[in-house]
Formats: C-alpha cells, sequence, structure tokens
C-alpha cells in the first residue's frame, strides 16, 4: 500500500463515507499512486489507472451494517465506490441508479430465450443513460478535489449527463462532441448550461484533442482525468442486477461496448461481489454488442486476435469509438468468463429497436438497439442456451435519437369522415396481422 493519509479518517472537508478505496492502481505494472492524488494515468508506463480496495474492511462493513438501511441509488454499495468525502457523494447521484430490471417474455419468445431480463438504464436519472451512474461518479470526485469546471468529450450521453450533473453540483460543464454529433442531444446540454462546441473529426480526434486540451488548461474531464473515478460508477449496474434477480447472478449479461467502461467495469463488480460473500458471480459470461460499422472489440472476441482499431461507420453514434480506451480490460473480462460477440449491422440495430418497442413497449436508442439484435445472434448461434438467465442491457433513451431512425411514414390529412377512417383501419389491422407473422 502506497504512503498516503488514511482517506477514511475523518478531514476538514467533514464526514466521510464507508468508502474501502485504498489506492490507484496500474494495473500494467502495479504502480501505486495516494487516492487523494488527481493522477489518471501512471506515471511509470503511462497505462490507465484502477481503484485498489481493502475488501476485508468491506466484507466486514457491509455484514455489520446489513443491507436494509442503504439507498435506493448509486451509493448504495459506498463501500466498494471510490468516493471518500460524505459532502461531495451527497450532492450528486442521490437519484440515479436502481433502474427496473423487467422480465423479457414477448421479446424472449421472438429471439428464442425462455429467461430474458433487460436492465433498463433508459430511465435512469437524470438524463435517461447508463452515464449517469458514471458521471455521478466523476462529478463527486469533482467535487472532491475542490473544483468547479469540469469538460468531457461525448458520442452523446456522457455529455448530457455531465451537463445535467455538473448543473445540480454548481460546476460549469464544457462538452465537446465528434463531428457526427447528435443535435439533439447538444441542444438538451444547452438547455441545461452547458458550453457546447461541436469538433471536426470523429471521436478518437476528439478524444485525443480533449486529453491534449485538458492537461494544457487544467481543467478535468470527467471520462479522461476522472476516469478512474467514473469508471467505477458502472460497478453499480453489476450490484444492482444482481441483487435485483435474489442474489443469483445471471448466467448471461449482454452489453453494448463504445470505449468498453460498462462491460469492463461489470466484470469487476461482479467479482466484488463475489470476495465480499454476497453472491457467487464467476458463472456470468459476459457478452460485447458492437455496431458491425464499428466493432474492434467484438471483433477481436471473434477471431480470437488483439484489438485493433477502426474507423467508425455506424448510425449507432453513441457506439462508434474506433479505439476504444477500456477495449483490452474488455477483451480480458470477456474472456476470462467465456463469453461471446456480436456486430450486427444498422439495419439489424434498427429492425431490433423496432422489435423491442413492439413486444416490451421499451423505445431505445441506436446503443440498445445493438444488444436486442446481438443478444439474438448470439442465440441463434448457440452462445447462449434457450432456457439460460439472460440480462441484456438497454443503456440509452430513444427519445433523444429519433432523427437517426429510418422513416416510417404515416397517412396523413385523411379526410375526418367514419367511413374513411374505417377503411384505413382495416388496413392497419392487416399491417398489423402481418408483422405479428
Amino acid at each position: 500500500m502506497s504512503d498516503a493519509v488514511d482517506p477514511h479518517l475523518s478531514g476538514p472537508d467533514g464526514p466521510r463515507t464507508t468508502s474501502c478505496a485504498t489506492e490507484l492502481v496500474c494495473r500494467e505494472c502495479g504502480y501505486l499512486t495516494p487516492l487523494l492524488d488527481s493522477a489518471f494515468k501512471c506515471p511509470a508506463c503511462g497505462e490507465g489507472l484502477d481503484i485498489d480496495y481493502d475488501y476485508d474492511r468491506a466484507k466486514a462493513l457491509i455484514a455489520e451494517r446489513g443491507l436494509d438501511d442503504r439507498p435506493w441509488n448509486i451509493w448504495r454499495f459506498e463501500e466498494l465506490l471510490p468516493i471518500v468525502s460524505r459532502s461531495a457523494q451527497q450532492r450528486v447521484g442521490q437519484f440515479a441508479g436502481q433502474t427496473p430490471l423487467i422480465r423479457a417474455d414477448r421479446l424472449g419468445a421472438e429471439i428464442g430465450l425462455k429467461n430474458l431480463y433487460l436492465k433498463d438504464d433508459s430511465t435512469n436519472r437524470p438524463t435517461l443513460s447508463y452515464k449517469d451512474r458514471v458521471v455521478g461518479m466523476a462529478i463527486a470526485r469533482l467535487l472532491e478535489l475542490g473544483k468547479d469546471e469540469v469538460g468531457c468529450v461525448s458520442t452523446g450521453n456522457v455529455g448530457t449527463a455531465v451537463a445535467a450533473l455538473a448543473a445540480k453540483a454548481g460546476a460549469t460543464a464544457y462538452i465537446f462532441y465528434p463531428g457526427n454529433m447528435e443535435k439533439g442531444k447538444a441542444k438538451a446540454c444547452r438547455a441545461l448550461g452547458a458550453q457546447v462546441c461541436q469538433l471536426d473529426g470523429n471521436y478518437d480526434q476528439a478524444n485525443t484533442a480533449c486529453r491534449e486540451l485538458s492537461l494544457e488548461s487544467g481543467i478535468e474531464f470527467a471520462n479522461i482525468t476522472l476516469r478512474p473515478f467514473y469508471a467505477e460508477g458502472a460497478k453499480t449496474m453489476a450490484f444492482e442486477i444482481v441483487e435485483q434477480l435474489g442474489w443469483e447472478a445471471p448466467d448471461h449479461m449482454v452489453i453494448p461496448a463504445a470505449g468498453g467502461t460498462l462491460s469492463s467495469r461489470v466484470h469487476k463488480g461482479l467479482n466484488e461481489l463475489e470476495i465480499v460473500g454476497l453472491a457467487e458471480t464467476a458463472g456470468t459470461k459476459i457478452n460485447i454488442a458492437q455496431a458491425g460499422g464499428c466493432s474492434p472489440i467484438a471483433t477481436a472476441i471473434r477471431e480470437g486476435g488483439e484489438l485493433e482499431k477502426q474507423v467508425p461507420e455506424t448510425a449507432a453514434h453513441s457506439l462508434a469509438i474506433g479505439a476504444p480506451g477500456d477495449g483490452n480490460l474488455v477483451l480480458e473480462a470477456v474472456r476470462t468468463r467465456g463469453g461471446s460477440a456480436a456486430g450486427p449491422t444498422d439495419p439489424e440495430i434498427f429492425e431490433a429497436i423496432d422489435l423491442l418497442g413492439a413486444t416490451e413497449g421499451l423505445l431505445t436508442e441506436p446503443a440498445g438497439g445493438t444488444t436486442i439484435a446481438a443478444t439474438a445472434r448470439l442465440a441463434q448461434e448457440g452462445k447462449i442456451g434457450a432456457d439460460e438467465t439472460v440480462v441484456a442491457v438497454i443503456s440509452g433513451n430513444g427519445l433523444k435519437t429519433l432523427q437517426e431512425h429510418p422513416d416510417k411514414p404515416w397517412p396523413e390529412m385523411v379526410a375526418c369522415d367514419v367511413e374513411t377512417m374505417g377503411a384505413m383501419l382495416t388496413d392497419f389491422r392487416q399491417a398489423a396481422a402481418a408483422a405479428l407473422h
């Protein structure tokens, strides 16, 4: 362990959480950095940093406190989260997390799965995507550092989450989008008081430029300089799913991947649940869903090779990261757990969006459509068994991305009389019957 001051002791900034985080660690070379330092990459080898915990202490505290007197939000298992300042924790994320786990019998029947569940983060708060989890952790860390400006580079949902949660925390937000930005999400950021800039480049080019800008300006970036803390928020999804299943881990999870934060940290969260004695999770397989037009992780998994950068060519903009920062962590997670991957085409993705809507009444964005299309393909290939328990992650809300959906025209300016409308109703019924078969 490093020589850092014990972050669990009471300090000048007030009461501390029961976080059992101990230090920042480089998984590549093992270099340790004090938890209260502002480092985000290893000073020894340049790789990204992760958070280590005192798991014996976490296990004892969880057993001592029990589960009844805990908040129903992302802070439910604060022992396994990295924020030590109680005041910082209380200013963000109080309404994020604890999203529904929906049994999807009608969708499951369509794709051949008897025990299919949907983790519906499209209802997350405040901005209707899983990014409320990770950004909540990043903004809490920003407050812990005593700073009031935050930036991010975003394919969509990170930007809205940063704008909203920064506003709640009283911080100024600067959002940088790549050239294929989704205008609706940018407008939402402006409505939330953030400054927005569209860059002339794809996400990977924008990410490189923002990294340089952050180091030059000293402004923390939620998913760059705050990334070790940001990433830990994704574990909360794993904690919730297993608890919602009565502490029985699923056989499979199907998770959309862009930079790879969610799937790699769900893997970590599953491991931690077993370490602290809450559930047996070693048997859960993690499967990756990526759009065929940008699938560096899925390609490496299916071909058994190494990660290779791709140039994104997909309408699933929130997944369009050709050089995923946590890609190698995802490969390790999937291969360790014996999972697989699929990369459906854009037409398959939009068909899956429609199928999800028609069977379960959920409107998802292309990332969620990618998950459903990948789940169907993996079931068809026999990589997921018909009787196995499967949780597919719906990571974002389709109301944000309606402009991306293929047009489906409807009758307009139809005569307002019963005879004409009755004929139209007959056509509607025939179309509905054909869609079901």
